[in-house]
């Protein structure tokens, strides 16, 4: 089997409406050292004929529906990639997504994990008038992704890493079923003390699909995703030991505390109390961690210029 630099791994249930723009976005991409592999996930409408009128041009998986995190960790099982992109079947990749991706790989010395930009859009809007300027790149390096000392937006979607950690780590939780709404989070406190993390802040690299079934739109399903997290936290299950919990609690407590702020919004003062209960000391710190991130100093953007125009 050749390696590549990168595998695409895209799990799909269901979305034969989107799923044809999301693989044509790769066969776009400036940068050609990679493979696609879309996993169905027990697709019942159009989705394989659509993966499958690609040919021999993309690798094709199925498994009966067990939820995105198992067809994930079934593609990552069959990738030949020396990292791992993961992409939903409803959004797309810019032209240079990979090509980004590459370089920070070369000029930051092979990170452990990349998070990419996202660029939310709603079905009809001109995404490339949206996108601005791809020429150059801006990013934050750090020792692991528990250091970060910036608010990220996370999606499956904008997620790199290196198969080997992946393989390490053990891939992504299997146990949760498949309503669990903060999976990358989850995935990401996994492997956060792996090793260097770079997280990009331009140019956008994956076009993030809104709609009336994004997850991001129901409060109730994400703050039950955030009480996921709360659980397996007080349970030890993410690396780290008592040196780090402080770092834990910041990045579960920010993703709890905006999500309180949603259900007030919402008046679904039922759901902010779910949040309150088991999850109130985190609450507090990643609140505490958003304020003093006023006040003390960042670390500063790495700037990669002459990057090729598209």
């Amino acid at each position: 089997m050749e390696n590549k630099r990168f595998s695409v791994l895209i799990p799909v249930y269901n979305r034969d409406v989107y799923v044809r723009e999301c693989i044509d976005s790769i066969f776009s991409q400036t940068f050609q050292d990679y493979e696609i592999i879309a996993i169905d996930d027990g697709s019942t409408d159009g989705t394989p004929e659509v993966l499958q009128s690609y040919g021999e041009r993309i690798k094709v998986l199925s498994q009966a529906n067990q939820g995105p995190e198992v067809a994930r960790n079934l593609g990552a099982s069959q990738a030949s990639g020396e990292y791992l992109v993961f992409l939903d079947s409803d959004d797309f990749m810019l032209s240079w997504t990979l090509a980004t991706y590459d370089r920070i790989i070369q000029e930051c010395d092979f990170p452990t994990l990349i998070i990419g930009t996202l660029l939310p859009f709603h079905d009809g809007q001109d995404v490339k008038a949206a996108v601005g300027s791809n020429t150059v790149i801006e990013l934050l390096k750090y020792r692991d992704y528990l250091s970060k000392d910036t608010s990220t937006d996370l999606s499956c979607s904008n997620i790199v890493i290196k198969s080997s950690v992946f393989k390490q780590a053990g891939g992504h939780r299997q146990s949760t079923p498949k309503t669990f709404h903060a999976d990358e989070h989850d995935f990401v406190l996994r492997v956060g003390t792996y090793g260097p993390c770079v997280i990009l802040q331009k140019p956008a690299t994956v076009a993030y699909r809104i709609h009336g079934d994004n997850t991001i739109r129901d409060v109730a399903r994400m703050v039950s995703g955030v009480l996921s997290l709360v659980h397996a936290e007080q349970q030890g299950y993410y690396p780290g030991g008592q040196q780090r919990r402080f770092a834990r609690y910041a990045v579960i407590g920010g993703m709890a505390y905006s999500w309180l702020r949603q259900a007030l919004h919402a008046r679904s003062y039922v759901l902010a109390l779910k949040l309150l209960m088991p999850g109130s000391i985190m609450l507090i710190v990643g609140a505490l961690n958003k304020l003093s991130r006023l006040f003390r100093r960042r670390t500063p953007s790495i700037i990669l210029t002459e990057q090729q125009a598209d």
